[in-house]
């Protein structure tokens, strides 16, 4: 049986999933953007139809978007070039938009105390929320790795939390007393109310939802923001707010880049390194409203 572009697409990202260990969400969205391109197409589209491809995206896509898709062809094509599908890379150098480096925007330390303070803990799903706000801002683990939590991931005689981050990668991060409190007394006060509830049994899971299946991505960003309404803030909130508000209060308090890219799991030092940016964006601030000639 002839080899299709659907079955490379295929084996392509099996090799993702399995061999790289990849996130499930970037393979997911690698699916997308690689189908797109394949669509129709009975034969693997050379150079030159790819780099149309991209322009065409460049019309109805925004520019990150474009970006990611041609960071999958590429890696699409070196994987067909090593298996020896294909005689050479032809998507070698292919690069997508220019894109503009933005700066993490986190909230003040006053706006996410009013965030954290808002909820009320008397009530069962509330420290559940609570106890999940307080995770994301005090580890400053992403939403993904929320979601993959297991109550084994609380070490609390060490005041760590083990989560799996990028290409399952584990990493143990420092968690806070506060935080670790409010997680043990949902543990023993909320978590087996709503286990109970449960038609299929949700193993380990750590946070639940009120059905006692695992929370998911979109139900958490859906508590982030109705406790940012609930804490009549205005600005922005989402649970990559509370990440970038961890790493930005650790810079501006001192903490080394090193340590916090160890905390972020972040794979280069460069990713973390915006934060430093983050800070100096904070000093001219400061030298702007205090310097005699700062203005």
């Amino acid at each position: 049986m002839a080899e299709t572009p659907a079955t490379r697409l295929a084996d392509f990202l099996v090799y993702l999933g399995v061999e790289l260990q990849v996130a499930g969400n970037t393979v997911a969205a690698y699916r997308r953007d690689l189908a797109r391109l394949l669509a129709g197409r009975p034969e693997l589209p050379d150079r030159a139809a790819i780099s149309t491809h991209l322009a065409g995206l460049l019309r109805s896509h925004a520019p990150a978007s474009v970006a990611r898709a041609a960071a999958a062809i590429r890696g699409f094509y070196r994987f067909l070039h090593a298996e020896g599908v294909l005689p050479e890379d032809v998507a070698e150098g292919l690069l997508g938009p220019k894109q503009e480096r933005k700066l993490p925007k986190a909230l003040s330390r006053a706006t996410t105390r009013r965030l954290l303070d808002a909820i009320d803990t008397g009530e069962p799903l509330g420290l559940r929320d609570a106890a999940m706000l307080h995770v994301l801002y005090a580890t400053g683990c992403r939403v993904s790795e929320l979601t993959g939590l297991r109550v084994q991931s609380v070490i609390a005689d060490h005041r760590l939390l083990r989560a799996f981050g990028k290409g399952n990668k584990e990493r143990l991060i420092p968690i806070s007393a506060p935080a670790l409190e409010l997680v043990q007394r949902y543990l023993v006060q909320v978590r087996p109310q709503l286990r109970a509830r449960a038609s299929r049994d949700p193993g380990d899971a750590l946070f639940l939802s009120r059905t006692g299946r695992r929370l998911d991505r979109e139900r958490i960003w859906q508590i982030v923001r109705a406790a940012c309404a609930q804490a009549g803030l205005t600005v922005a909130c989402s649970p990559h707010a509370l990440r970038h508000s961890f790493a930005t209060h650790l810079v501006a308090g001192g903490a080394d880049l090193r340590s916090i890219q160890e905390m972020l799991g972040h794979a280069s030092l460069a990713t973390t390194q915006v934060y430093t940016h983050v800070d100096h964006e904070r000093l001219k601030s400061v030298h702007a409203q205090f310097h005699p000639r700062g203005h």
